[in-house]
């Protein structure tokens, strides 16, 4: 059976319907990520579940020479038209060995993990990016808080674009968040879909990385690195170095 976000993130109502997060907001958030990180031109980056490229392009404009991966080959198709000399992308999957140059930075932006039927694929996703890494490397995953987003969970919405509406309910489901998705056009029910990602924790989340064989250095609420608050961050974002000995 192919996975939800297999299917859902190859068709053009997933991009519909996140249509806010546009090229202007990846920009702010990579420059100030960038800033903070104290990133340099020239360093290798690789921006894993890359989507159509939008922060991958910045990371790029940034000065790091970056590729793109993606396992959406319609998002690949259109993150490529923005390819040049410092900019490639390719199709792959974050649970197979990543066959690119070690790189100085690894991100995963956007809660672009947590997808997988169970601890041992997230781990698998885990070391696969960490032996992307050269050594010293460091990996910077940016996850939702699940603290809060399950303390502020809106039940029901509804959205209405030039495409389609989109009634959208939401649940936390064996420590799941859980997003169901009625799509319709023009009066009509077209599809059913339903987002699941896992709410895993701080420490759920450090547990996989020191296991991948990295160090936490750091973790922070928000894109200026503040520090976490599991009760009032929107962002969870963990820092973890590879080491230089092996």
């Amino acid at each position: 059976m192919t996975p939800w976000y297999a299917t859902w993130f190859n068709t053009p109502y997933y991009h519909d319907l996140y249509s806010h997060r546009d090229h202007h907001e990846a920009r702010e958030l990579i420059l100030t990520l960038c800033k903070a990180l104290n990133v340099r031109p020239g360093q290798r980056a690789l921006d894993i579940a890359c989507g159509r490229g939008r922060h991958a392009m910045v990371l790029a404009e940034s000065g790091l020479h970056t590729v793109g991966i993606d396992l959406s080959p319609e998002s690949i198709s259109v993150a490529s038209e923005m390819a040049h000399d410092h900019l490639s992308f390719q199709v792959g999957n974050m649970l197979e060995p990543l066959d690119v140059e070690g790189a100085h930075w690894v991100f995963n932006l956007f809660t672009s993990f947590g997808y997988f039927e169970d601890d041992a694929m997230h781990q698998q996703a885990i070391e696969n990016m960490a032996n992307a890494l050269l050594p010293g490397g460091k990996l910077v995953l940016d996850y939702m808080n699940a603290v809060k987003i399950a303390a502020e969970l809106v039940p029901k919405d509804q959205v209405k674009t030039d495409l389609a509406t989109y009634e959208i309910s939401r649940r936390v489901q064996d420590q799941t968040i859980v997003k169901s998705i009625k799509l319709s056009e023009d009066g009509c029910s077209i599809f059913n879909y339903e987002e699941r990602v896992r709410a895993f924790s701080e420490g759920e989340l450090r547990a996989f990385m020191e296991r991948a064989g990295l160090r936490v250095k750091s973790v922070h609420g928000d894109y200026e690195l503040s520090d976490f608050d599991p009760e009032y961050s929107d962002r969870l974002i963990i820092i973890a170095e590879k080491s230089v000995h092996p």
